[in-house]
């Protein structure tokens, strides 16, 4: 029955596009046989939700990505899609598992330092938060997108239920530090260094920055928010390397009196979290 249906179908299919081949001034066997052709194409083509259309080329050729490598172009209305066929066809990226992950970077906010350094790998200083998930050094990962959050966390009871926080909220941190956690971003620029090449100089922390229109006034109730609140799309993406060395640091301009490392509550600490969303390459290779 679903066959019928799907010949019934082409049917209908061919005779509409071979009138309008034929009005546009084919003669009637070249417009069907031309039409016959087009629907069968189709048919045969993979169903792939997302994909709209492809193209292989050879390398060196345009489409290639570089050196040595086959360039594949991917016509998709899915970003995420598109970012897993640019990569794995990457010689560095050849024969290993890309799989969704994250990576999740904090350092406390000191009223003292007008820098924040993250650590990115597994066992890199003394301290590694419960919340955080750094990057194995046998591993890579291709971050697609990038998130600044702000933190108020109960280290005191050693709790790891901090809320992301997209901007200075009054109601978490207080009026006083609020105020001074704001230069974060007014001030603020990321610098990441990967393999001593800078991929981002002075990324304006600014850009973070998402103040929900409804917001919380009480510890009953929570902000307005979404998946997307406080993060940005990365173009170019990033990589970051796990046999390499990774800078992040984030540098923003602090004053006297500034008190934004400073709970209100005994117990809490306030931290800075950058948050990666991409694609982890696991197992090791040779660069």
């Amino acid at each position: 029955m679903k066959s019928l249906k799907t010949l019934f179908i082409a049917f209908i299919l061919t005779v509409a596009l071979a009138a309008g081949l034929s009005a546009a001034g084919l003669a009637p066997v070249q417009a069907t046989a031309m039409a016959a052709g087009i629907v069968l194409f189709s048919t045969l083509l993979p169903k792939q939700e997302g994909v709209l259309g492809a193209y292989v080329g050879t390398a060196g050729s345009a489409a290639s990505m570089s050196s040595g490598e086959t360039g594949i172009q991917v016509i998709t209305t899915e970003r995420e899609r598109a970012v897993l066929e640019h990569n794995k066809n990457r010689p560095e990226f050849k024969g290993r598992k890309l799989t969704p992950s994250f990576l999740r970077l904090e350092t406390d906010i000191l009223n003292t330092s007008g820098k924040l350094s993250f650590k990115t790998f597994i066992g890199d200083g003394t301290t590694v938060y419960p919340t955080e998930r750094r990057l194995d050094r046998n591993d890579d990962f291709i971050a697609t997108e990038m998130g600044f959050f702000l933190i108020k966390q109960d280290t005191a009871n050693s709790k790891t239920n901090a809320l992301l926080l997209s901007y200075p909220n009054i109601t978490v941190f207080g009026a006083a530090a609020a105020a001074d956690l704001k230069a974060l971003y007014t001030s603020g620029k990321l610098r990441i260094n990967v393999g001593r090449e800078d991929k981002f100089v002075a990324l304006d922390i600014a850009r973070f920055l998402h103040i929900p229109e409804t917001q919380q006034t009480a510890g009953t109730n929570y902000d307005e928010t979404s998946e997307k609140s406080g993060f940005i799309n990365l173009t170019p993406q990033l990589i970051l390397q796990g046999n390499g060395t990774n800078e992040v640091e984030i540098d923003f301009t602090t004053y006297a009196g500034f008190a934004g490392g400073t709970s209100a509550d005994v117990g809490f600490k306030h931290r800075a979290v950058l948050y990666f969303r991409g694609l982890l390459a696991t197992g090791s290779q040779t660069r």
